[in-house]
């Protein structure tokens, strides 16, 4: 509240005019001090929510890099092992065909 005009006529303009630059200021520091606290809170919000998404995105990419091990792994796997299985069935078969042909020319 301004100084009203019978408290400047007792305590004198100069002193009135500091008081309500004083009051004005006081005021409008609290309206600041209030407003930078509240931004303070909403950063302190939003950095909370940006550090959990950056640890999801890290958590994710470990999953991913992972499973795209394992895939390797069974990749190389089946490559070592299974093909060489699946040519040795396919050679049992030939030389079983082979014979079976053989065994048939000899008929003839």
């Amino acid at each position: 509240m301004p100084v009203t005009k019978e408290r400047e006529f007792e305590i004198g303009k100069d002193e009135s005019w500091f008081a309500n630059i004083k009051r004005t200021y006081d005021m409008f520091g609290d309206y600041t001090d209030a407003r930078i606290r509240a931004l303070e809170s909403r950063i302190k919000d939003v950095d909370s929510l940006s550090l959990q998404a950056m640890q999801n995105a890290i958590e994710t990419a470990n999953m991913v890099s992972k499973q795209a091990v394992r895939h390797g792994d069974i990749a190389i796997d089946h490559q070592w092992n299974k093909e060489v299985a699946e040519g040795a069935a396919e050679a049992s078969i030939l030389r079983a065909l082979a014979k079976v042909l053989q065994g048939y020319q000899e008929e003839e």
